[in-house]
């Protein structure tokens, strides 16, 4: 076989690779049903649990436990004693299209009590919008909040997924909807991201891949990374119509006009410890969009951490390993010693203990 038929193989057997993700690390599954399955990676740890909350954007949620040095369930058993569990979202049926964001909030909640409240809430993207809006409408469930990539002021600063949204009217996200048969469809999904960054996507990425042919290790980085991203899942269409028109139209979280569960989401009832990771180079998720959420909970400013991740495009901010080395371990230090302080806020699960322990 010559070299040259050789390196077309590995490039196109490369380029074409797919296959179902999968979490790496040992896990067991602690409550399963039709939307979501909750996962726990340790066996015997005590103490309030940390909650990682994936997004639903088209993509699998093992992205939260994506590779060794790149898995933010590693980071958080190697920098805490915290239980950790996730929430592995499950790709929606035609039964659950009609489902809504108060459906999110219901799942999340069964997956918080599932864990053991109060939890540490990890939101990371569209996870984080629902963790924020979970943890104004149930405040008593949440030790500390961590967002990562999470837009809360969605208009803020402008950025790639507002101009889109601002450009195209509700009908032609209805239209997308339709052609899913009521749900929106992961392949749509995928196909809108890589147009948003269309050169990187379908020439840049192939010209690195033909460039890097014969080196194996970028071949197994490129295969193991097409594996989750070439991979989707559909969300169901009613909830995905209201993020777009209540949340990136009109910026309703921020307002206090979003109603949830037949009552307006109000941030300021989030007075919990706050951790915002945002990344330099994020295009989807500006910095303010994740950051403008201290002007408008009720933290105090010392209990807020923020970080800006160097070099950090969107999902770099959850998986990259400069933000798993350096500004996730800063946080999660930062949240155990502002939520469990000397004076910290007592909720009323502490409160049953003490009884219990009295």
């Amino acid at each position: 076989m010559s070299t040259a038929y050789a390196d077309l193989m590995k490039f196109f057997q490369t380029a074409s690779s797919r296959g179902k993700p999968e979490f790496i690390t040992p896990n067991r599954k602690i409550f399963e049903d039709q939307a979501v399955i909750l996962r726990r990676f340790d066996e015997d740890r005590t103490g309030d649990p940390i909650l990682i909350v994936p997004p639903q954007a088209g993509h699998h949620s093992s992205i939260a436990d994506y590779a060794p040095n790149q898995s933010l369930v590693q980071t958080c058993l190697r920098q805490t004693t915290h239980p950790v569990y996730v929430i592995e979202w499950k790709s929606s049926t035609m039964s659950r299209r009609e489902e809504t964001i108060d459906d999110l909030v219901k799942q999340t909640m069964v997956c918080v009590k599932k864990a053991g409240s109060p939890v540490i809430l990890a939101g990371l993207c569209q996870g984080g919008w629902l963790s924020a809006i979970y943890t104004a409408l149930f405040p008593d469930d949440v030790r500390g909040l961590m967002l990562a990539a999470a837009p809360i002021d969605f208009t803020a600063g402008g950025g790639k997924i507002q101009d889109m949204v601002n450009a195209l009217p509700l009908m032609y996200y209805q239209y997308l909807v339709g052609c899913g048969g009521g749900n929106m469809s992961g392949d749509l999904m995928l196909m809108g991201w890589k147009m948003m960054n269309a050169y990187d996507r379908f020439v840049r990425d192939y010209l690195n891949l033909w460039i890097n042919v014969q080196d194996e290790n970028y071949l197994k980085r490129t295969r193991k990374f097409s594996g989750w991203y070439e991979y989707t899942q559909d969300i169901s269409g009613r909830w995905y119509l209201q993020a777009v028109e209540k949340l990136f139209k009109q910026n309703r979280l921020i307002k206090g006009t979003l109603e949830v569960l037949c009552e307006y989401v109000d941030l300021q009832n989030i007075s919990c410890p706050l951790a915002l990771l945002a990344g330099e180079r994020d295009d989807i998720t500006l910095v303010s969009q994740v950051h403008n959420l201290e002007h408008h909970a009720s933290t105090p400013g010392d209990q807020i951490f923020k970080a800006v991740i160097p070099q950090a495009g969107h999902i770099s901010v959850f998986m990259g390993r400069r933000a798993l080395q350096h500004e996730w371990p800063s946080a999660l230090a930062f949240i155990d010693e502002a939520a469990y302080a000397p004076g910290a806020r007592i909720t009323p699960a502490d409160l049953e203990g003490m009884a219990i322990s009295v």
